[in-house]
């Protein structure tokens, strides 16, 4: 029975990474990010194996105690959480589900779900991991090195792919089961993302908060991969280690297929929710501003503007996939400021203010405005051949970003004078994020315009999303950095501006003609020059420059994008 299992658990595993490949090679994109990762892993293995060859560090004094123990343990529930989240997220079933399972049992679709994961895993690592253990074993001599940290590897992985299949079937299980999930199963999802990632990153910065994880058996492994290195280990921890990681495996697969069987089979809640969350009472009140729920009381205002205004702000909130990319600079931005409460802080605190200062413009612009045409979808068509014209298109586009912008906009001082700020430098941030957050909004427009996406891109299985183009975020994000960042850094620190672009200026624009040498050799001297002029410029020069310059570029470019935008969106055509 389990040899069976086994084999028609291979066969899936073999047909989901076939597909799992054909979908990564079928853009450009993906194959560049593949390719990065995989060049991170291998430099990062080869950089350490030649450190391990050619110096030859002693290891006789090294034991394998609580902390590295502790390290391992909380690194491997790292990966059971990323991992449960993939399985929500992206493997909850395996492709052609409702055809496989009427030919295999639910048993043989798990293992094969396990494997393939397993089988992903290894193409990263793989490589890499055999590299540095050759490295470890012919600097210390021991050839048994090789296969026992293979064993320690596969069975912390192994162990870790089933329990977070475990873990996130059961949560599908359990939005499929109880309405209350499933109706916030957004919010709660996006919670549960940013209190993983923001609890890894402070307890990881901070080094502490991990000693209690040596207790768990798990990260006993550590000693069974290194029972053949000249170094303290612990028979007894490393045959505890194999069993924990060993019963893992063998008591997890059955339960997931336990739960797998009552996902795949069961009643679900989810289409009567969202039935339900697409249904509206129209009746004696706005339909838009129905779906909206609490957001539909926004002051977006009246007339063809508004309804645009709610519409987009419908738009998002159905389609939350496509705003995910802008949960991660805030998810960072948390871990330090967590960081600074409850640990070591690696980032100064005086950075919170001005950051927030730009990236709420960033994100009131980037949030409805970077890929309107995108956004629109399928109705698209529809939108072109509307009575409404390209002014009021564009005011409701707008809209929503600055009036949310705007709500969100008193923390700013609020965030500055908690951190010490003086009063005046807290009323310069409020007020160069006030004048970015509708500046940056409608640049936002026409950049969005210029570089739209209307392709879908495939996010998860059978979720779709839109997201603005590479080349819209990154246009938009030096648009951003010029017309709101470069204000408060010249606002607030006037002298390290002058001195970063001088060194722009008369080092980095004047290199490539230096290089280039003869009749360009002038226009090196040139830039040189200029940067000597920066750099000798009195600060209140470059304070009062800085601060007015960017503020009427980033207006000349609102009016010019907005402009830009109203005729573009007129003239479009399929």
């Amino acid at each position: 029975m389990v040899i069976g299992h086994l084999a028609g658990g291979l066969t899936i595993a073999r047909t989901e990474l076939r597909r799992s490949l054909r979908q990564v090679t079928g853009r450009l994109s993906q194959i560049l990010g593949l390719g990065f990762g995989l060049f991170v892993f291998s430099a990062g293995a080869v950089a350490v194996s030649y450190l391990l060859v050619t110096q030859s560090p002693d290891l006789s004094g090294f034991t394998i105690g609580a902390g590295v123990r502790s390290a391992i343990t909380f690194q491997w529930l790292f990966v059971v959480a990323i991992i449960t989240q993939r399985v929500v997220t992206v493997n909850p079933r395996p492709d052609a589900g409702d055809h496989l399972l009427t030919t295999v049992r639910p048993t043989t679709a798990v293992a094969g779900l396990i494997l393939a994961e397993l089988a992903r895993i290894a193409a990263y690592i793989g490589v890499p991991v055999l590299v540095v253990t050759l490295a470890l074993a012919y600097t210390t001599g021991s050839v048994a090195t090789v296969p026992l940290v293979a064993l320690a590897v596969a069975l912390l992985f192994a162990s870790g792919v089933v329990l977070a299949h475990v873990l996130g079937l059961a949560i599908k299980l359990a939005v499929a089961r109880i309405p209350t999930l499933a109706r916030h199963r957004t919010v709660l999802g996006t919670l549960a993302a940013v209190l993983l990632f923001g609890g890894y990153t402070v307890i990881q910065s901070s080094g502490g908060g991990t000693s209690g994880f040596g207790l768990v058996p798990v990260g006993w492994a550590a000693d069974l991969a290194a029972l053949a290195l000249p170094v303290g280990t612990s028979p007894a921890h490393a045959a505890g280690g194999v069993a924990a990681t060993g019963l893992v495996v063998v008591a997890g697969v059955p339960l997931a297929s336990r739960v797998a069987t009552a996902f795949w089979f069961g009643d679900s809640v989810t289409p009567e929710i969202e039935t339900e969350e697409a249904t509206v009472d129209g009746v004696g009140t706005d339909p838009l501003a129905s779906g909206l729920g609490l957001l539909g009381r926004l002051p977006l205002g009246s007339g063809q503007s508004g309804h645009i205004a709610q519409r987009t702000i419908l738009l998002a909130r159905r389609a939350p996939a496509k705003l995910s990319y802008l949960i991660l600079p805030f998810v960072i931005a948390g871990s330090f400021l967590l960081q600074a409460v409850f640990g070591e802080l690696t980032v100064p605190t005086a950075a919170f203010a001005p950051g927030f200062a730009v990236a709420l413009p960033w994100v009131a612009g980037a949030a409805f405005t970077l890929n309107p045409l995108g956004d629109e979808g399928r109705v698209l068509p529809l939108t072109l051949t509307s009575p409404v014209d390209g002014r009021t298109y564009l005011r409701g586009l707008v809209r929503p970003g600055v009036v949310i912008g705007g709500l969100v906009l008193p923390a700013v001082p609020v965030l500055a004078l908690a951190t010490d700020y003086a009063l005046g430098e807290a009323a310069l941030m409020l007020a160069v994020a006030g004048l970015g957050i509708p500046t940056v909004t409608a640049v936002a427009t026409g950049i969005g315009m210029l570089f739209p996406r209307t392709d879908a891109v495939r996010v998860a299985r059978g979720r779709e999303a839109t997201p603005p183009t590479l080349t819209a975020m990154v246009l938009y994000s030096v648009c951003v950095g010029l017309t709101a960042g470069v204000p408060v850094a010249a606002g607030l620190a006037p002298d390290a501006v002058r001195a970063v672009t001088a060194a722009l200026v008369g080092g980095l624009l004047a290199f490539p003609f230096a290089y280039v040498g003869g009749p360009l050799t002038g226009v090196a001297e040139g830039f040189a020059s200029l940067g000597q002029s920066i750099a000798g410029l009195d600060t209140a020069v470059v304070q009062w420059g800085g601060l007015l310059a960017p503020v009427v570029l980033g207006v000349v470019l609102a009016l010019a994008s907005a402009r830009f935008a109203a005729r573009y969106v007129e003239r479009y055509t399929l």
